[in-house]
C-alpha cells in the first residue's frame, strides 16, 4: 500500500493499551509511512481532525482504533469538516458491532493485515437524523428508550468496558422495569404509524447493536435502505418470551408487540424526554423530531 496512514487511537476504548501495543509491533512490519495521533477526549479528536483538514492529502488514509463510538466520532467529524478521505477501522472496543456486520477481524494482527491486504475501498451507507440544524450521524444505529437508558447507566457507572452481548442482555430487565412508557410517531415509505406505550425505539443500519446481540439480522449496511424496530406495550411476559425468542429461537421479530419498517427515508415524532443512544455513545434530548436518511460514505474495510 503506497497511501500514507494517519492512525487515531482513542485511549478511552476496552482494549485500547493492549491494541496500541500490538500496533506498534506489528505497523513496522507492513508501512513506514504513518503518524499515530493519541486521543482521550471527543474535544482532542477534533482538534486532531480539524489539523487534518487542513494538511492531509486526498489518498491518505485515516484510520481510527476503538470502537463503535469512536468510529461514530471520526465519521461525525468527517462530515463535519467535509473530509471525503477513506476511513479505515481497527475494532478494540466493547461492543464492536460495524466490525462484526462487515466480518471484519476482531483480533488485532489479524485486522492490521486485513487493511494492507484490501485492494478497493467498500462503499457504506450511515444514518443521518437531523432535527433543525442538528444532526446525528450513526453508523449502526440510533436508540430512544431502554436502549438508551442502558448505555448512559453503564457510563454512569464507568463499567462499559465490561459492556458485551451477555453483559448488555442483563442491564434490559433493570431497564424494562424503570422505563415510562411514551407516545410515538414515525412515518415510513409506506405510511405513517403511532404507538403509545413505546419502551423502545431503533433505528438501524446494521443487524447487531449491544455487543454482538443480532437484533435485526435482515439489515444491510450496504444498501439504502435502513430498519426501524418499535416495542411497544411490552409486559414482563413478553419480555421474556422475546428474549427466548432472540437468544434461541432467532424469530424475535415474529413477536406482534414487536414492529419492524423497512424504509428509504422516515420521519420520527416523540414529545417527550428521554435518554438515547448512536453507536453505543449515550445522549439524552427533550422532545425528538427527526428526518432520516441514509448517506454513501467509502470506508477501507
Amino acid at each position: 500500500m503506497d497511501r500514507f496512514l494517519h492512525l487515531i487511537v482513542n485511549k478511552q476504548s476496552r482494549k485500547s493499551e493492549s491494541t496500541f501495543k500490538k500496533l506498534l509491533i506489528e505497523l513496522p512490519k507492513h508501512t513506514q509511512n504513518y503518524k499515530i495521533y493519541v486521543t482521550e477526549t471527543t474535544d482532542k479528536l477534533d482538534d486532531v481532525v480539524k489539523d487534518l483538514k487542513i494538511s492531509i492529502k486526498k489518498s491518505d488514509l485515516v484510520i481510527v482504533i476503538g470502537g463503535d463510538g469512536s468510529l461514530n466520532h471520526l465519521v461525525s467529524l468527517f462530515e463535519k469538516y467535509h473530509l471525503s478521505n477513506y476511513i479505515g477501522y481497527i475494532p478494540s472496543g466493547s461492543g464492536n458491532d460495524f466490525a462484526r456486520s462487515h466480518n471484519m477481524p476482531l483480533n488485532t494482527e489479524k485486522a492490521i493485515a486485513h487493511i494492507f491486504n484490501l485492494k478497493a475501498p467498500k462503499e457504506v451507507s450511515i444514518l443521518k437524523a437531523t432535527q433543525g440544524d442538528m444532526a446525528h450521524y450513526a453508523v449502526n444505529s440510533i436508540g430512544i428508550g431502554i436502549d438508551g437508558n442502558i448505555i448512559h447507566k453503564t457510563n454512569e457507572s464507568q463499567r462499559k468496558k465490561f459492556l458485551g452481548g451477555t453483559s448488555y442482555l442483563s442491564h434490559v430487565v433493570s431497564a424494562f422495569i424503570k422505563q415510562e412508557k411514551f407516545p410515538i410517531t414515525i412515518k415510513v415509505d409506506d405510511g405513517i404509524y403511532s404507538f403509545d406505550n413505546v419502551q423502545f425505539a431503533l433505528i438501524a443500519n446494521n443487524p447487531y447493536f449491544g455487543g454482538g446481540i443480532k437484533i435485526i439480522p435482515v439489515a444491510d449496511g450496504t444498501d439504502d435502505i435502513f430498519e426501524i424496530l418499535v416495542a411497544d406495550d411490552i409486559s414482563p411476559r413478553h419480555l421474556l418470551v422475546i428474549l427466548r425468542k432472540l437468544l434461541i429461537h432467532k424469530n424475535h421479530l415474529t413477536h406482534p408487540n414487536l414492529h419492524h419498517f423497512k424504509t428509504k427515508e422516515a420521519a420520527l415524532y416523540a414529545e417527550t424526554k428521554q435518554y438515547a443512544q448512536k453507536d453505543g455513545e449515550s445522549f439524552e434530548q427533550d422532545g425528538f423530531a427527526y428526518t432520516i436518511t441514509t448517506l454513501k460514505r467509502k470506508f477501507w474495510i
